[in-house]
């Protein structure tokens, strides 16, 4: 009886299971692979362009590199970046970046508020401490 029920359950688990009828993957074509090879300073650089619009072209060197990127998103936006990397870090540049809300005239207030009671509690902190030693 159980290796029915083990034979059964088999049976639907195979029956079961989802049928994926995956598309025919198209290689897309690279239309541009340009590379220069890494020189005595770690210099190095590359420009490469695919059939699909996709472009990204960047150089750099031992402790820096820069730059840009380039496709279209699916509803047609073209989307561009550009970019620094070093010392300072990541620093990306593009019109599609997300941007902080621009802050509001209370805002200010506030913010400036809140800074002059940090400077009182500081100068407070620090003129009990001076009295007490």
């Amino acid at each position: 009886m159980d290796v029915i029920l083990l034979v059964a359950c088999c049976i639907c688990l195979v029956a079961g299971r989802p049928q994926y009828a995956y598309p025919a993957a198209t290689p897309i074509p690279i239309l541009v692979d340009e590379r220069l090879p890494i020189d005595l300073q770690g210099g190095y650089g590359f420009r490469i362009l695919t059939g699909n619009g996709i472009a990204w072209q960047e150089t750099g060197a031992a402790a820096s590199k820069s730059g840009q990127y380039t496709f279209t998103h699916p509803d047609g936006t073209p989307h561009t970046l550009s970019y620094t990397a070093g010392v300072g870090g990541f620093q990306p540049v593009s019109d599609l970046l997300p941007t902080p809300h621009p802050l509001e005239p209370w805002h200010i207030e506030q913010i400036r508020f809140a800074e002059s009671q940090r400077a009182a509690a500081a100068a407070a902190a620090a003129a009990s401490g001076a009295t007490a030693v």
